[in-house]
């Protein structure tokens, strides 16, 4: 799978307030298809003008459709580290994350299980596809010119 070979399929959003500062947090969510085949489901999450709060970015990847079951897929975790003139995004250990305790997925991975493996290319080719078809991420990508 290549990023360019992937699209995105926009779905909803959803606001809150964080727990720990007060402010307006922001969820969207998505999924990222191939060949009109659903291969990845995202959750991007965020504190609105707190950079400092590194947005997490929630990919849920494997066979989608008929015939398959949460464990046919896994969570891998990310976190957006904003920057001035552009942030980077890193794996994270995914237990905990609130997809991991959903009936979406059958396990969340931790950091090891990933980098170093084709599923890391699989993720980073994702969250390329979601950069460049959900234009809701460029809020998020704001947090940016904060940092």
């Amino acid at each position: 799978m290549s990023s360019a070979s992937l699209s995105t399929k926009v779905g909803g959003e959803s606001g809150g307030t964080c727990d720990c500062c007060g402010q307006t947090s922001k969820t969207i969510w998505g999924s990222v298809l191939a060949a009109e085949q659903t291969v990845a489901v995202y959750y991007v999450q965020w504190t609105i003008g707190s950079p400092q709060h590194y947005p997490n970015i929630d990919l849920v990847l494997g066979r989608w459709g008929e015939g398959t079951v949460a464990s046919d897929r896994a969570l891998v975790a990310l976190q957006y580290q904003p920057r001035s003139g552009g942030g980077s995004v890193r794996v994270i250990d995914a237990k905990g994350r609130p997809p991991e305790h959903s009936e979406i997925c059958g396990a969340g991975l931790a950091r090891a299980d990933v980098i170093g493996t084709p599923l890391a290319q699989n993720a980073f080719d994702v969250i390329d596809a979601i950069w460049l078809g959900d234009a809701r991420i460029a809020e998020m990508r704001s947090l940016d010119r904060e940092a």
